[in-house]
Parts: structure tokens; C-alpha cells; sequence
């Protein structure tokens, strides 16, 4: 008798090292370096505008894969630079002129129209000396068509000056200005990976943008977010995902794309479109995501359809900024304690703090840090954030109080209550 023996052999995949750079250093960049940092990649963050210093570096550490974090650099066109000189190398974001779906809102909205993406009537004006407004300013949105750092929207009321708002909007340069009309709702944003063929839609995040609780006072880059959000159906999920994929087959798009959706009793409105991740809504949304970042991303500049599979939690980011934020940062960095140690619960990206040689951590104000939490509710990860996040101060120290409220609207009647 001859006896068999059956040997089964786990092998073992053979894991390639990755050189990743980020470009940026605020707490989006923060997160996406963390959900990154796996399997040995080596992920380099720089924080710099000059396209050579970045070229040098990429060079010297054989990067092979550059996540540019902000707008800026994408809208500058750092994916053309980068593989003009370094042919080998691959850049996970928009060129120049697809970047533009954020870089102009009037290119954005000739494209949304060119696409019969549905969104709000406008017009452009060039020169503030030149505009009219015969509509009721409260009927109206005025923004800047270039970039304004999440700062350059106005609604204004019956009793702002038009003219004035405009003139104040010319401080972020000589892009001119969009006015469209005004649309009330529940806003959303819907982020997704590219491939150049089809999005791929993460889950519902929902940001809070006003600077003050009960979402008054100005616009700011943004001062918390809840994921997911049950404010789509997934029928208008599949419309908006439709809307998508349009632009990106008509821009042959690779990267993120973040669409500003409003949910109005007369059905869905595209409110902009950007070009990369949100911030907070990232630091949400990739706490979520449990697949690897680095295999979807290297799908996507592959063309092929990445594998994403998502943690059936919940996460909640609250901003700490300073008291001066939006209108200004200070001239003197100011310095942070730690009254206790923060919880397991939390995780903390910095945005603008600076550590010196006794780890003593400092900030100069604007958006510092967010805090993060990911549980088994909404409810409960805001508790976590809310319970620990007067163990950090520093002068001047604000925060919004209101984060997740009216999140989870399901019904569109509930809306306008």
C-alpha cells in the first residue's frame, strides 16, 4: 500500500517596496500618509511651491508615486512637471487642464452644461465695475471662479453691498467672478477614485463649512464632517455617479474627483466640483476605508477597477482652529498643552502645528488639528471627540460646538422643517 500524503503550501505574496510621495502637510495629507504607511512603503510628505525643490527630491529618493494633497499643486500643473522630467514616474492626480474643474468654476460650469450635468444657471462677470444685479440678493451665490482656499463663496442678504462683496473677492486675484442662483436643501459631499473610464464613489461625508455654529458666519476650508451620511438614495446615488463618470470619460480623468451635490425639493444640483480630497471630509472617510489605499490608488493610474471594500462604522472630525480663522493667522506662534492624555478613541492630524527640540508644540493659528473618531454610531463618536477635545488649548483655541447635527436626514420633507 502506497500511502499519499497531501502537503498544501500558504505562500506568501512577495510585497514590493513603494517610494510614495505627499505633497502637502496639512491633516488631509496626515491621513492619507497613515492609510499609506503599510507593507513597508516609504511615504516622504513636503510641503513646498517650488516645483524644482519637489523634481530634486523626487529624484534623489527614487519616488515612484506622487499624491499631491492641495489643489494648488494640481491646478499649477505638477502632474505635467513631474512626468515631462521624470517619464517614470507616475503622479495620482489631474493634469492641468482637467484640473481646471476646480481651478475655474467657469470652466466647471461650461463643462456641467457641455455634460447636461444638472446645476444652477449662472453668469460670469470679469469686472466687479461692470456688474448688475437686478435679482434679489438672497436669490443669489456669488463666487470667485479661481481658487480661494474654500473661502471664496459669498450668499449675500438684502442688506450687503454687492459691489463690496465683489471688490473683497478681487483679493484672491483677477480670475472674476461667477454668480448663479441660489438653491436650498441639504448639502453633500460625494468624493470618488478615477480611473480615466468610471468613478468609483466612496461614502456619503457631510462637511460643515460656516466658521460658527448653526452654520452661520463665513465660509471656512472646513470645521468638521460626519461619514457616511444617509441623505441619497442610492437611486440618486447611480444618477449622480452617471453625472461622474461622464466627466471623467470626457476628461480621460485619473485621480479624485469631489462633487458638491445639493439635495433641493426639486430634485439634485451640482454645486462645484474639485479636483482632491476634502478636508475633513478625508480624515472620515479613509478612517473608513478598509482596503489598500496604495493597491486602489496604483489601480486606478492602472486604468483598472479598484477593489474597495469599507468598515461598516462611523466617523466623525472636528477642527481646532484658532479664534482669528478664517480672516487671519498670527505673526507669533502661540503655544499648546495637553491637560490629559486623549483617549484611544481619538486620533490626531496636525495641520499647522510645529514641534521644537523639547517637543513642545506650537501654532500660528488658521486650522490646526482635527480630531477623529470612528465608532458603532454617529452618535458615539461624537461623544468621544466632544469628551476630549478640551484636554488640548492654547490661546485663542476655537472649535465648532454643532458637528453632526441634522447628519442624518433621510426624508426630503424633513428637510425644510
Amino acid at each position: 500500500m502506497v500511502a499519499y500524503v497531501r502537503v498544501i503550501l500558504k505562500i506568501t505574496p512577495f510585497i514590493i517596496m513603494t517610494d510614495i510621495l505627499i505633497l502637502g502637510q496639512g491633516a488631509r495629507e496626515n491621513v492619507i500618509k497613515e492609510k499609506l504607511a503599510v507593507n513597508d512603503n516609504i511615504v516622504h510628505t513636503l510641503d513646498t511651491i517650488h516645483f524644482q525643490e519637489i523634481l530634486g527630491f523626487c529624484e534623489n529618493h527614487e519616488i515612484q508615486i506622487v499624491i499631491p494633497g492641495s489643489e494648488w499643486y494640481l491646478c499649477q500643473g505638477i502632474k505635467n512637471f513631474l512626468e515631462t522630467n521624470i517619464p517614470h514616474i507616475q503622479v495620482f492626480g489631474p493634469d492641468r487642464y482637467q484640473a481646471q474643474i476646480e481651478g475655474s468654476k467657469l470652466f466647471s460650469k461650461i463643462l456641467m452644461n457641455k455634460l447636461k450635468i444638472p446645476t444652477a444657471p449662472f453668469y460670469y462677470v470679469k469686472n466687479p465695475d461692470h456688474f448688475y444685479c437686478d435679482d434679489k440678493l438672497d436669490d443669489i451665490v456669488i463666487k470667485y471662479c479661481g481658487l480661494a482656499n474654500g473661502k471664496g463663496v459669498y450668499l449675500p442678504t438684502q442688506t450687503d453691498s454687492v459691489n463690496t462683496i465683489l471688490h473683497d473677492l478681487e483679493k484672491f486675484g483677477n480670475d472674476g467672478f461667477i454668480v448663479e442662483n441660489r438653491y436650498h436643501g441639504t448639502e453633500v459631499s460625494v468624493i470618488a477614485f478615477c480611473n480615466g473610464l468610471e468613478s468609483f464613489l466612496m461614502p456619503m461625508a457631510q462637511d460643515y463649512k460656516n466658521i460658527y455654529d448653526g452654520n452661520t458666519g463665513p465660509n471656512t476650508g472646513g470645521m468638521g464632517a460626519v461619514c457616511p451620511v444617509n441623505i441619497l438614495s442610492d437611486t440618486e446615488l447611480n444618477v449622480i455617479k452617471s453625472h461622474i463618470d461622464s466627466a471623467v470619460r470626457e476628461l480621460k480623468y485619473i485621480g479624485i474627483i469631489y462633487a458638491g451635490i445639493m439635495k433641493t425639493q426639486d430634485g439634485i444640483f451640482f454645486l462645484e466640483f474639485n479636483c482632491r480630497f476634502g478636508d475633513p471630509e478625508a480624515q472620515c472617510i479613509l478612517n473608513l476605508l478598509q482596503s489598500d489605499l496604495l493597491g486602489v490608488i496604483s489601480s486606478c493610474l492602472a486604468q483598472e477597477t479598484p477593489e474597495l471594500i469599507w468598515h461598516d462604522f462611523h466617523s466623525a472630525t472636528v477642527v481646532l482652529s484658532h479664534e482669528l480663522y478664517p480672516a487671519e493667522k498670527l505673526t507669533n506662534p502661540v503655544r499648546m498643552t495637553w491637560t490629559n492624555h486623549l483617549d484611544d478613541t481619538i486620533k490626531i492630524y496636525y495641520s499647522n502645528v510645529t514641534t521644537d527640540t523639547t517637543n513642545t508644540k506650537y501654532t500660528t493659528g488658521g486650522r490646526v488639528l482635527s480630531l477623529t473618531s470612528v465608532d458603532m454610531t454617529q452618535e458615539t463618536a461624537l461623544s468621544n471627540i466632544y469628551s476630549n477635545i478640551d484636554k488640548i488649548t492654547y490661546p485663542g483655541v476655537y472649535y465648532r460646538r454643532d458637528i453632526g447635527v441634522n447628519s442624518k436626514l433621510t426624508d426630503i420633507n424633513n428637510i425644510f422643517l
